[in-house]
């Protein structure tokens, strides 16, 4: 019996840096595009040789993936491959694409790149656009009916000492913008994706730049709007660009657990080093720690740290009491943190093994 041809799965490789790797614990933008997919019925393949986020501090390497939110679809994660990197810019990713679209052999790039080329000095608008283009035709020799949707740069909030990039990120984008029709060719089209007009860095990043839990659906229903586009051929005329659920899901840290804390007796100088340690959290970027004498009601404020074993050399002049109190919370950028952990003692002189 003849039934209804299905439609192959276009192949999808997304090439980016930071904005699209994402951090461990995240969502990522391009899970929400995932998701918008098989919302939509639209069979898609995602390739490129990474599978995960980049994972937290000290691991943060080549040699592991980080992982995603704990409630994304199983599915998504055996289909998750991608081709971005934290640090990436179009100027690198340009002489190596070549290689990713032999492999991996995608039939459609969704590219985000670019800002670390202006946001760093790396290159300035004009050098990034041409390396946009080197990074199309490089990719080009290996597939002529590859389709790209090109995302602008975002506008990220104010970096003191960098405050000509707003006018630097402008230009780049009204070049890119113009550029795009000449690089369109009928069987290699070529879409800009408006990702800088929809993701409001002010509202949707954790950090002023990387998007947080709005962010990524911003990102994503940027791209989902250039892959309406007829010249795609990916969706039927039924389907709508992706809708940003209200309210957007909050991201939700574990309480730092296991917490222990000692202090050396006091070294000639009357100098005391205090260490606090905890169990990891999962998706937690940082910790915010604070300590109190055993006397004083009022703790001080919150000190961020990298890692789970926080050290702190005491002078004699704030030693007035052998006690002391330490509590420690994860963060994951500026809005979002975990509850606070217990209260845990610190006595001098009575030094563990941590």
């Amino acid at each position: 019996m003849g039934g209804v041809p299905t439609r192959p799965a276009t192949r999808i490789m997304i090439v980016g840096d930071s904005i699209s790797h994402g951090r461990e614990g995240d969502w990522t933008w391009r899970y929400r595009i995932w998701e918008w997919f098989r919302q939509n019925n639209t069979p898609v393949v995602f390739v490129g040789p990474h599978k995960g986020t980049i994972p937290p501090p000290p691991e943060d390497d080549r040699t592991r993936d980080g992982g995603y939110a704990p409630d994304v679809d199983r599915d998504f994660l055996q289909d998750c491959y991608h081709y971005s990197w934290w640090g990436k810019a179009a100027c690198v990713v340009k002489d190596g694409i070549g290689e990713q679209v032999a492999t991996h052999k995608p039939d459609l790039c969704l590219v985000e790149l670019g800002f670390n080329d202006i946001g760093w000095g790396i290159s300035d608008p004009g050098g990034t656009l041409k390396s946009m283009e080197a990074l199309i035709t490089e990719a080009r020799t290996h597939n002529q009916a590859l389709k790209f949707a090109i995302a602008n740069v975002p506008q990220r909030t104010i970096v003191p000492g960098l405050g000509d990039l707003p006018v630097r990120v402008e230009t780049y984008n009204e070049l890119l913008a113009q550029a795009i029709p000449s690089w369109n060719q009928p069987s290699s089209p070529v879409v800009l994706v408006h990702l800088c007009e929809n993701y409001l860095c002010r509202e949707g990043s954790y950090d002023g730049l990387h998007p947080g839990a709005l962010g990524e659906f911003e990102i994503a229903q940027a791209f989902s709007r250039t892959l309406l586009s007829p010249e795609f051929a990916l969706t039927d005329r039924s389907t709508k660009e992706l809708e940003i659920p209200q309210p957007v899901p909050r991201r939700v840290l574990s309480t730092p657990v296991n917490l222990a804390a000692a202090a050396s007796s006091p070294n000639r100088e009357g100098w005391v080093r205090l260490t606090v340690t905890w169990d990891l959290v999962y998706g937690a970027y940082s910790y915010d720690i604070r300590i109190k004498t055993g006397h004083d009601d009022a703790l001080w404020d919150w000190h961020p740290v990298q890692d789970t074993r926080y050290q702190l050399w005491c002078s004699p002049m704030y030693l007035p009491t052998p006690e002391w109190k330490a509590q420690v919370r994860a963060t994951a950028g500026e809005h979002v943190t975990s509850n606070n952990s217990q209260l845990v003692n610190v006595i001098v002189g009575q030094e563990g093994d941590l």
